[in-house]
């Protein structure tokens, strides 16, 4: 009995140390670059749209699907499935927003947008966690 409670409490130590070290990682380069790509082409989305600038949101969305693409392929690879799905949501809202730009649709562009900005929120407030130094992923 005493040995084999043993081989339990340091099993689950060991599993319990790499849960923690898990917990939180530092994303990779590419995955940052993303992020701050995603954030730029939102930032000149918002000005394009109340601007309608029907020409520059087609660009704005153009550049939003690579980077989105980078994070669902991220996540993807991880096999963390709620975030693949948010993901997923996002990289067809940039093409809904395309098209609505195209079509000169102003409420096709802001249901877009609404996508996108719920498929970030949802993602950022599971995933991602605030340090001292920036951002890790939880």
């Amino acid at each position: 009995m005493g040995r084999r409670s043993g081989l339990i409490a340091l099993a689950s130590g060991v599993l319990f140390g790499a849960a923690v070290l898990m917990a939180s990682e530092k994303p990779p380069a590419e995955y940052v670059k993303a992020m701050k790509d995603i954030n730029a082409a939102n930032m000149a989305l918002r000005g394009h749209v109340q601007a309608k600038d029907y020409d520059a949101i087609a660009k704005d969305a153009a550049a939003l699907k690579p980077a989105l693409e980078a994070g669902l392929k991220y996540w993807s690879d991880k096999k963390v499935e709620d975030a693949t799905g948010w993901a997923k949501d996002a990289v067809k809202a940039v093409d809904d927003l395309t098209k609505a730009a195209t079509d000169k649709n102003d409420d096709g562009i802001a249901a877009a947008r609404r996508a996108i900005g719920a498929s970030c929120q949802s993602c950022h407030t599971a995933h991602r966690e605030k340090t001292a130094d920036g951002y890790e992923i939880k």
